[in-house]
């Protein structure tokens, strides 16, 4: 193993050399400062920048800045941008954005929110009805919304998704302009903590249609920033919204979001001024940045776990122990040191350690459900076999071929994902093919259940829930794994108050997931972030979701 990491370590370094010269011969635009803003600047009384400015990178093109179509997170971190949510988690809590207020009924079953004074980039006010049209075209099932259980527990949400109900009887009503109201069909002790409410104004989408969300021309704001410019697979530029409710809180004006997927690029964009912050793993770079004077580092947990995903609906990984296999024969060390430098924690269950229910730390209180499945299999290839016979596949690994999808093309995900696939041969002794695409496309792939494996990661919320909930969907989530125990487990522990029951029921959950293999945890994620002196206030709670508002500039 030790000869094998050292190779594929070389193979990196080579790798990365070559992804960063290319890259800038492919691009040189992209390695040049962005700063357009950057003119000779003084100084407030209070010591801050008169010409407040941030340029940050996104990782891939937004897909669709639709609130009824959107697929990951680049699109959600662009929404707590450019619209304004219900609620925002502001270090750690929830509080109030687009509602000032909430009343919460006895039974948990009526959520009131009391709207806030807010506009639209147009003047028009923010309006219950708003968020109501957001849920309409969130449960329309012509609008395919990927994330329906988030709101599954939201009157007649999951009927009117999938055409067994008309959208008027959704749990959602405006007494006035002012108020909302959302019913539920059962409490959902995380509601506010895992799931998003973003307004949508009805006349905007069915102007553009299909269209929505696809240009900065064709969306409205009433967020902390509204959308200036979108350059597809170069750059997005949001400016300071005045409209916006809580204008004077902030100071950043002008944010310019380079798109750079190319993580050699993204170093050297930060090396070069381009960017103002970034987290970084790569040895090199962390010894570079740390060894410069006008640089600050922090570690940044991110509450996200890489995983690989099983399709169980998949002639091959419809088997447990063959799915068992293929997990127990990752070496989690192994590939949380060699693809994040050290900086991820190798992750033996879904729920990283961040998560909390109530006052209880879960990870400290429910045991990792692999680490205990792996003291019972002393051999993966053994376990393989076995799911082979019962698949009638015969019992000859080396006859056996699947396939691994990873989302994106560069350089390092063939790298990466050839560790993978040389732990998995080595270990089992079946062909693993390896799959690239850039991140939409595999997204779209996994959605649609045309994969037999693939790299994945979810963030988590405060909660358990949130991450919990992604398996227990109508198809069974990602992994087309169908468990009513599950579900029935994920929804208790959803309605259930007690702390220390609700925690119980989460476990028991996570254990059925990950011993039953829908899944294989691989790390948790996390990264040092390195940012130049000037830049303030950067938050380092994972869970919050407060846009760009509490960071300004000081002697830029």
């Amino acid at each position: 193993m030790k000869r094998k990491l050292s190779l594929l370590l070389a193979l990196m370094m080579m790798v990365t050399l070559f992804a960063g010269c290319n890259k800038a011969l492919q691009n040189p635009d992209e390695n040049m400062n962005n700063n357009n803003d950057n003119k000779e600047q003084g100084q407030t009384s209070d010591g801050k920048d008169t010409n407040q400015y941030l340029n940050v990178y996104l990782s891939a093109e937004p897909s669709v800045l639709d609130v009824a179509r959107f697929v990951g997170v680049v699109d959600r971190n662009m929404f707590f941008n450019v619209l304004e949510p219900l609620t925002r988690i502001e270090n750690g809590e929830v509080v109030g954005a687009g509602a000032e207020s909430w009343d919460i009924s006895d039974d948990g079953l009526t959520y009131t929110f009391h709207l806030r004074e807010n506009y639209w980039t147009d003047g028009q006010k923010v309006t219950a009805q708003d968020y109501i049209t957001a849920l309409q075209r969130q449960c329309d099932p012509n609008n395919a919304f990927p994330h329906v259980s988030d709101y599954n527990t939201i009157e007649n949400f999951v009927a009117i998704s999938s055409g067994e109900a008309d959208v008027s009887t959704l749990g959602a009503s405006a007494p006035d302009e002012n108020t909302l109201v959302l019913k539920l069909n059962a409490p959902n002790v995380a509601l506010l903590s895992s799931t998003d409410f973003f307004p949508d104004r009805a006349d905007i989408a069915e102007k553009y249609g299909d269209t929505l969300g696809t240009e900065a021309s064709n969306m409205m704001c009433c967020g902390p920033y509204t959308l200036e410019s979108w350059t597809h697979n170069s750059q997005l530029v949001l400016t300071k919204n005045d409209k916006y409710w809580d204008a004077d809180s902030f100071d950043i004006q002008k944010v310019t979001m380079l798109i750079i997927p190319d993580s050699n690029a993204q170093l050297a964009s930060l090396e070069n001024g381009s960017l103002d912050y970034l987290g970084v793993s790569t040895p090199e770079y962390v010894e570079k940045f740390q060894a410069r004077d006008d640089m600050d580092e922090m570690m940044l947990s991110s509450a996200r776990t890489s995983m690989v995903i099983f399709n169980c609906e998949d002639s091959v990984f419809s088997n447990e122990k063959v799915r068992q296999a293929f997990s127990l024969a990752l070496d989690r060390d192994a590939l949380a040191e060699v693809i994040t430098n050290g900086t991820a924690t190798p992750a033996y269950s879904l729920v990283p350690p961040d998560c909390q229910v109530g006052n209880l730390n879960f990870r400290e209180n429910v045991e990792e459900p692999l680490t205990a499945l792996a003291k019972e299999v002393d051999d993966p290839k053994a376990l393989l076999i076995e799911g082979m016979q019962e698949l009638g596949l015969g019992d000859d690994p080396s006859k056996l071929t699947v396939k691994f999808a990873w989302g994106a093309t560069t350089a390092q995900a063939r790298t990466y994902s050839e560790l993978y696939q040389q732990l998995w041969q080595e270990a089992l002794g079946c062909t693993v093919e390896l799959e690239f695409n850039d991140s939409a496309t595999h997204q779209s792939n996994v959605n649609a259940g045309n994969f037999q494996m693939a790299s994945m990661s979810w963030g988590a919320n405060y909660e358990p829930q949130f991450q919990l909930s992604r398996w227990s969907t109508e198809v069974g989530g990602q992994s087309r794994w169908k468990n009513a125990d599950y579900v029935s487990l994920v929804t208790e522990a959803s309605q259930t108050s007690d702390e220390q029951k609700r925690l119980e029921l989460y476990g028991q959950a996570e254990e059925l997931l990950i011993r039953e293999a829908a899944i294989a945890p691989v790390y948790f994620m996390a990264s040092r972030r390195f940012y130049y002196s000037y830049v303030n206030g950067l938050n380092a709670n994972t869970f919050d979701t407060t846009s760009f508002k509490g960071v300004y500039t000081s002697g830029r």
